[in-house]
């Protein structure tokens, strides 16, 4: 679908890859982020500020074409749903980030690393999906596969939720920062979905 977007209008096409593109480092500094030090997080985390503030920059630019443009490739409507839904994939990415940083967390169970991993594919097949989405099909395949890793996603987080809830009132304090965090990677994984039903969507009314 992107790809008929480029045809009609290269520069639609340009800034949802260059957004997806961002998504994909952002992922990869919020994986560097959980396993680095206290040094090492602090950069992975400076490094997520950063992309979110370049993400925006591409969000305002494709809010600004939409509304400039004699002619859209899609609804306005749509256009603006997909930014909102990629730039949310971000924030939630960027804010994990900050949580462990300022929680100063370590020995984090390891479900946390698990939800971090499935942001990473959710992340590679979104930058996969963005230039080829030419059809139902290629549309169809890239929903279905961000649906069963938000499936997965689900499952790590209710795994989590029963260990915090099984803490000990002497544990209780750590569990409830490390909630802030698992409940914040549970909120991009949720971004993630979105972006595919609203991928979805914009496919069914181009057919």
């Amino acid at each position: 679908m992107a790809l008929r977007l480029a045809r009609r209008e290269p520069s639609f096409h340009g800034q949802f890859v260059a957004s997806a593109g961002l998504l994909l480092e952002a992922s990869r500094a919020l994986t560097s982020a959980l396993a680095s030090e206290r040094k090492g997080r602090a950069e992975a985390v400076a490094l997520l500020r950063d992309l979110e503030q370049r993400h925006d920059e591409v969000r305002h630019e494709i809010v600004r074409l939409a509304a400039s443009a004699f002619v859209t490739p899609f609804a306005r409507a749509d256009i603006h749903a997909l930014s909102i839904g990629l730039d949310e994939c971000m924030d939630f990415m960027a804010s994990s980030g900050d949580l462990l940083d300022l929680f100063s967390l370590t020995d984090l169970p390891k479900g946390v690393g698990k939800q971090v991993e499935i942001l990473g594919r959710m992340a590679e097949i979104t930058v996969r999906a963005m230039p080829t989405l030419i059809g139902q099909r290629a549309a169809g395949d890239f929903v279905v596969e961000i649906n069963r890793l938000e499936n997965e996603a689900d499952r790590v987080h209710r795994r989590l939720l029963a260990k915090v809830l099984d803490a000990s009132p002497k544990e209780l304090p750590a569990m409830l920062r490390i909630r802030a965090v698992v409940d914040e990677l549970e909120k991009a994984a949720n971004a993630f979905e979105t972006v595919a039903h609203v991928v979805e969507g914009m496919t069914l009314e181009e057919f």
